[in-house]
């Protein structure tokens, strides 16, 4: 299937003059500081290993991997049908719904990425305060720099358990303002190829395309 092209994706603030206010924090010293924003995050992870008791709030990282402003205009612009015929999918038939781009591969499985306009640091947040950021926390980085959080995952019957959960949600920073989640319901659909039994392999694949495009 042939990707449809939804609107003229453009950054909001492209053509007009940035205010003070709306411009994004500065970068780090690239001299002094370089890599300090990844060893930040990297050190939260890991409260017993940053020397502070279990249960305190992460501070939660600070990056831009992408433009988040192309896919709050285009949801669909995170990843293209083509891309996951790439990945082993079959077929796609594509929707939109408001800020979701839904592609279906059958009557079942499908892959949605949204945008529920937020950000990563809130998200920490949120789930420090132990407010409902979905059934599950693993924070993970996509492409080996950009930070993620696994926020659910679909658990398969009792009895099905080794054959893998039936979906996974993966929380991506587009931008310090912008989240990207990304759905993969997967499980046992041979139309979802080798992710057939990993959902949540899909969405981190997806997630790498997903940095790629909004960079290009």
């Amino acid at each position: 299937m042939v990707d449809q092209p939804v609107g003229n994706a453009r950054c909001p603030s492209a053509g007009r003059r940035v205010r003070r206010h709306d411009r994004p924090p500065p970068l780090p010293h690239r001299r002094r500081h370089a890599g300090a924003g990844l060893g930040r995050w990297l050190r939260t992870q890991s409260p017993a290993a940053a020397g502070r008791p279990t249960g305190v709030r992460p501070a939660g990282p600070r990056h831009r991997p992408a433009r988040g402003c192309r896919f709050q205009t285009d949801p669909c612009a995170a990843v293209s049908v083509a891309q996951l015929n790439g990945l082993g999918f079959t077929g796609g038939e594509r929707s939109v719904d408001g800020q979701r781009c839904v592609t279906k591969f059958g009557p079942v499985a499908q892959v949605i990425a949204s945008n529920r306009g937020n950000s990563l640091r809130t998200l920490y947040l949120e789930h420090a305060r132990g407010h409902d950021t979905g059934n599950h926390w693993e924070p993970i980085t996509v492409d080996t720099i950009h930070p993620a959080v696994i926020v659910a995952i679909d658990d398969n019957i009792p009895s099905k358990q080794a054959d893998g959960p039936l979906g996974c949600t993966l929380a991506l920073a587009a931008d310090n303002t912008t989240l990207i989640y990304i759905t993969a319901a997967t499980y046992d659909k041979p139309e979802t190829g080798p992710w057939q039994h990993d959902p949540c392999g899909a969405a981190q694949k997806i997630a790498e395309l997903t940095v790629h495009n909004l960079k290009t």
